[in-house]
């Protein structure tokens, strides 16, 4: 009788402490930002030890908690209990194989918003005076859709040849072919040890003020710290940036969750640069923070 009051004990000290464990944040969605999303969450863990995170593309969207999603959403888009958080953000560059015999005549006059339209989005209707064989992701994720939509101001498909795999793929397939070319975020296309360009690409310079030429000021690819600081202080958005958001659902988000995103704000910005991204602006900081908060409010009220 005593072994097996003892056992039903146990079972209940068991059920118990399961029950006050949180159940851990899921994280799932766009993959190229899982690596500083993984530094976040190490940094984190280590003064909240007591709060689990998985971050998975096995995850599915339905049981994840947080989805990574760094493209413009369209009306409709999301559903009534969803809501954006923008963390951070990223700009895209194009590249080119670094062996090409023009190279030096392409970085002197650089490529102009038309110029981007016409080579990765009217391949084959327009000639160039440059031979380009374009390479695109085989679907259509984030980065390209927001590529899409930043040049040529609608949703519009990328000609070219499609590369399977993730956005890494696509400097792989560049290095490959002479006369390659295709779009990437700045943590693909600089090493982000050296900070300089990768081996055996080269970046196509953007000439923002249209006149045919990159003048002294627009010389800013030489490293990835020289690219953030002007794009950190310039308001020209012929380059292409977007924000990287985490979808939520209002009503089911924990405060652990909550908690983290906050975190990732104020304090998580910190390693933004150092894996290729932007900092939100200081309008931006206060906009998300006033959404967590009341969200925050919201969750402490349901639950």
């Amino acid at each position: 009788m005593k072994k097996i009051s003892a056992a039903v004990m146990w079972m209940v000290l068991l059920m118990s402490a399961k029950a006050q464990t949180p159940a851990a944040v899921k994280i799932t969605g766009t993959k190229f930002p899982f690596e500083i999303m993984q530094q976040w969450i190490d940094v984190y863990s280590k003064s909240h030890p007591s709060i689990l995170f998985q971050l998975s593309k096995s995850i599915s969207t339905d049981s994840a908690e947080l989805i990574i999603a760094a493209h413009p959403f369209r009306p409709g888009e999301l559903n009534g209990d969803q809501l954006l958080i923008a963390v951070n953000s990223y700009a895209q560059l194009p590249f080119v194989n670094s062996s090409r015999g023009d190279l030096a005549a392409l970085t002197q006059k650089g490529f102009t918003k038309e110029d981007l339209q016409d080579i990765y989005f009217n391949a084959g209707k327009k000639k160039t005076e440059n031979d380009f064989h374009v390479y695109k992701r085989d679907k259509n994720v984030c980065a390209s859709r927001s590529f899409s939509e930043r040049v040529t101001g609608q949703q519009s498909d990328l000609s070219g040849t499609l590369v399977t795999g993730d956005d890494r793929a696509l400097s792989a397939a560049v290095k490959n072919d002479i006369s390659g070319i295709s779009y990437n975020n700045l943590g693909f296309i600089y090493d982000l040890k050296t900070r300089k360009v990768a081996d055996s690409i080269a970046v196509i310079p953007i000439d923002l003020n249209g006149n045919g030429k990159i003048d002294k000021d627009e010389k800013i690819y030489a490293t990835l710290d020289d690219v953030l600081n002007f794009l950190g202080t310039s308001k020209n958005k012929i380059i292409p940036q977007d924000n990287v958001n985490i979808v939520v659902n209002r009503k089911t988000i924990s405060k652990n969750a909550l908690d983290f995103l906050s975190w990732i704000i104020t304090q998580g910005n910190q390693y933004n640069h150092s894996y290729g991204f932007l900092n939100l602006d200081k309008t931006a900081v206060l906009q998300e923070q006033k959404l967590l908060k009341n969200l925050n409010a919201a969750t402490v009220l349901i639950k």
